[in-house]
């Protein structure tokens, strides 16, 4: 599996109750309507956090209202989900543009490493 992961703010002078209907009742549908695209997950960030489990200590950075993802079976799905888009652009009001604002949007391997079952 390969995934974006994506964080932003919410565009000044969106409400937030704004965003969160065009996020779920617009913006989601329109994404999950190509087929290559296998998951979203949407965090939505409650705070910093300033140590780590270690108590080594994390800079200040920039803030996000959500790191999101996309999830997809591999770097050739990744490839027809842009071509689908390509060839079913969505419309541009129904677009993030002039909602979110983007402070990072990368392509990135996953790896999943979970706690064995008690016996």
């Amino acid at each position: 599996m390969i995934k974006t992961i994506l964080g932003y703010e919410i565009e000044p002078g969106v409400s937030e109750e704004e965003y969160e209907d065009w996020l779920f009742n617009v913006h989601a549908p329109d994404i999950l309507a190509n087929p290559h695209v296998d998951r979203l997950v949407f965090n939505k960030v409650l705070r910093p956090v300033m140590a780590t489990s270690g108590q080594t200590p994390v800079p200040e950075g920039p803030t996000f209202y959500r790191i999101a993802e996309m999830h997809f079976a591999d770097e050739a799905a990744y490839e027809r989900y842009l071509a689908w888009f390509e060839e079913h652009p969505i419309a541009p009001e129904r677009t993030p543009a002039g909602r979110t604002a983007f402070r990072f949007y990368v392509l990135a391997t996953t790896r999943v490493v979970e706690r064995e079952p008690a016996r």
